[in-house]
């Protein structure tokens, strides 16, 4: 046991799924109830249990998080629902191999939110047994989110398993139009400094504007400590930097009908060369692959940081007002001399796999009942918000977020919910954001709908996979996958030289490459026959 229970923990840590094989003992059957619901249950009003249960929660916790334990949206809700939770948070960097280590070694929590899990984990984690099927819950206990999904029925369909089962709830992002998470932002005092006035439009103007920031010293303190573009690994780029070069996104994309994977075009060895370029001039951030979000922000904070990703501006850069946020530019969609046209990459208005109830736990009843009240309008503002937000007139035309004086909102709402850096299950209402009073400070969401949304498309729909094709991936696929994210950093810091590109390309196609695009293209077309 302690042998198996080594390599266990071994290859979850490397990002390996384990769980065939591992132990004679296999999962209980998959259920659409509990082990029957408790004594002091109540199927509708608060509170959701007379005598208080406690369960476990596990979830990613971002740098921006305070304790899950003292944010006001679990406070709030116990009291209303009676539910108390034990958290396991670990940070949202190492929170993948936390997750599949809880499956390879069977600990298991309770209930799995700002879950983060994927289809591959939904499909392979619900056939085991170990992450039960809602369905029949949500039909009996969940009236909030079986309106939404009769209100849209591609909800639905973006989360019901080949095999007929709902193993996870999602955030439902009510937006009319595309969805693009994705923003870099330009210091624009950096720009004011040195007289430059142009936002660039190609990335050799985003090249020359990061020269002009590397030898111009544009934070005026006579020493040249600016890093003039910064990130967290690649975390963005493939929104934002790769499109430029004609590639939605680092993985799978359809092109006129057929699937392509895009880390082996043509495209992605130019975009590998112009970050090996902006890498090897320190144009890039040389911390980048082994820095935090809040390292990054601390430079940020120092005046050193030219161009960054993050939802706004006053997130990495220190602005002493939410109207000097208009001061920093967004950047948009980027053209490059192997494509003109601009593009973006849109993200789903469903965001799978945010919520899952493990087969230990004991009430399962009581826990949809529990989190379906986050898709209730009063629910989904409490885990957006927390309890930080009032309207600004009786008619409730307009309201605003309330946060201690010379406190950031953002970091403040951090400590209220989990939603700021993580993707909870709830509904991010349209009408409701549409009336927040922002005063002098910029609305991003119009922002994005002006200037990224016009050049947004879906790389890949949400499908889900048979079993034995979901196996299949689990294999091909994160082998592919760990030996691109390997090569990928090593091409753009120079350890590997791109006259190996076609080695490169040459392993990921013995690795099984055609194979994988195959069960990718029997997934999309049968996905495009019932659109």
């Amino acid at each position: 046991m302690k042998k198996w229970l080594q390599v266990s923990m071994v290859t979850a840590v490397s990002g390996a799924v384990l769980l065939s094989g591992c132990s004679g003992k296999s999962a209980e059957a998959p259920k659409t109830e509990g082990n029957g619901a408790p004594k002091n249950f109540n199927a509708e009003n608060y509170p959701i249990v007379n005598d208080k249960i406690t369960l476990n929660m596990m979830g990613a916790k971002a740098a921006i998080h305070g304790p899950w334990n003292e944010m006001a949206l679990f406070k709030e809700m116990e009291k209303m629902t009676n539910i108390h939770f034990e958290f396991n948070t670990p940070p949202a960097a190492n929170y993948q191999e936390a997750k599949n280590l809880a499956f390879a070694s069977r600990q298991l929590p309770d209930v799995f939110f700002n879950a983060g899990l994927t289809p591959d984990d939904e499909v392979t984690y619900g056939s085991q047994g170990y992450l039960i099927p809602l369905e029949g819950l949500i039909d009996k206990y969940a009236p909030n989110f079986k309106k939404r999904m009769e209100a849209n029925p591609d909800i639905k369909k973006s989360i019901t398993a080949m095999d007929g089962h709902i193993y996870s709830l999602p955030l439902i992002i009510d937006q009319p139009r595309a969805f693009v998470p994705n923003r870099f932002w330009i210091n624009g005092d950096w720009m004011e400094s040195l007289g430059i006035k142009k936002v660039p439009e190609t990335t050799d103007e985003l090249y020359d504007l990061l020269k002009a920031f590397k030898t111009g010293d544009p934070n005026k303190n006579g020493k040249a400590d600016e890093i003039p573009m910064s990130n967290v690994k690649l975390n963005n780029f493939d929104g934002v930097l790769l499109p430029a070069f004609g590639l939605l996104g680092r993985e799978v994309e359809v092109k006129e009908g057929k699937v392509r994977y895009n880390p082996v075009q043509p495209q992605y060895k130019e975009y590998l060369a112009y970050l090996n370029k902006l890498f090897s001039e320190k144009l890039l951030d040389n911390e980048m692959f082994v820095q935090t979000s809040q390292q990054m922000a601390a430079k940020g904070n120092s005046n050193q940081l030219g161009v960054f990703a993050g939802s706004a501006p006053d997130l990495v850069l220190k602005v002493a007002k939410p109207e000097d946020n208009l001061k920093h530019p967004m950047l948009g969609p980027l053209t490059s001399p192997v494509n003109s046209e601009k593009l973006a990459l849109r993200a789903s208005n469903i965001r799978r796999g945010t919520f899952a109830i493990t087969n230990q736990n004991k009430y399962p009843e009581a826990t949809i009942r529990w989190v379906d009240y986050l898709y209730s309008d009063e629910g989904s503002r409490l885990g957006f918000l927390g309890n930080s937000y009032k309207w600004l007139d009786d008619a409730k035309t307009k309201w605003t977020f309330v946060a201690p004086d010379g406190v950031n909102a953002e970091e403040y709402r951090g400590k209220l919910t989990p939603d700021v850096g993580g993707q909870l299950s709830l509904i991010k209402e349209r009408d409701f954001d549409s009336k927040r009073d922002n005063g002098k400070a910029p609305d991003y969401n119009k922002m994005v709908l002006e200037k990224l949304e016009p050049y947004a498309k879906r790389d890949y729909p949400d499908v889900y996979f048979s079993n034995e094709e979901q196996k299949r991936l689990n294999v091909v696929k994160t082998d592919i996958k760990t030996y691109v994210d390997q090569m990928e950093a090593k091409f753009i810091v120079g350890q590997e030289s791109l006259t190996k590109w076609d080695d490169y390309v040459n392993t990921i196609k013995k690795m099984g490459l055609d194979e994988m695009l195959k069960i990718y293209q029997d997934a999309y077309d049968r996905w495009n026959q019932n659109k």
